[in-house]
């Protein structure tokens, strides 16, 4: 099981949490991009949902359930991420190649990285919400307390670290 939930944090996290991450030019964060406390804040669903279903206490039949969906979702996720890979490194060549050049002159690659990273979020939602639907009422109740006390530890840690965003 432990496999599993790896599997199933790394591919949310990658689908909803780090796909500004990866549209950056250069495959990460630019300089002077958000501090690490901007990672660990609950504005971040994959991170969410990979605590939610830890606590969840899943059946073993929805276990099942959630493995089952992640794995029909395993290969679109891995296509458009190698496609958005190709992307930035196809503007982070226009735009640190030799030879100037112009905003205009990059809009198709950005155009084309704002389209992967939709893709990949409507999928993460789709995703999500396709195991969320495997929850009971009483789960989503649990879940929602545990989120409302990961927002005030995250709140409280943001004011310690002197509310930088």
């Amino acid at each position: 099981m432990t496999k599993y939930r790896i599997l199933l944090s790394g591919v949310f996290f990658a689908a909803l949490g780090a796909v500004p991450l990866y549209a950056q030019p250069m495959g990460g964060p630019p300089m002077g991009g958000p501090p690490m406390g901007h990672m660990m804040r609950g504005d971040n669903p994959a991170m969410m949902l990979h605590m939610v279903l830890k606590q969840a206490d899943l059946t073993a039949d929805q276990q099942a359930q959630v493995h089952k969906i992640m794995d029909a979702d395993r290969q679109n996720l891995r296509t458009l991420f190698t496609q958005l890979q190709a992307a930035n490194k196809d503007l982070a060549n226009k735009l640190f190649g030799p030879g100037s050049v112009q905003a205009a002159d990059l809009t198709p690659q950005i155009q084309r990285i704002g389209q992967l990273r939709q893709q990949l979020m409507e999928q993460g939602v789709k995703t999500a919400l396709a195991v969320r639907a495997v929850l009971t009422p009483q789960q989503l109740a649990k879940v929602s307390q545990l989120k409302d006390r990961i927002e005030k530890l995250q709140a409280e840690m943001q004011s310690i670290l002197g509310g930088e965003e």
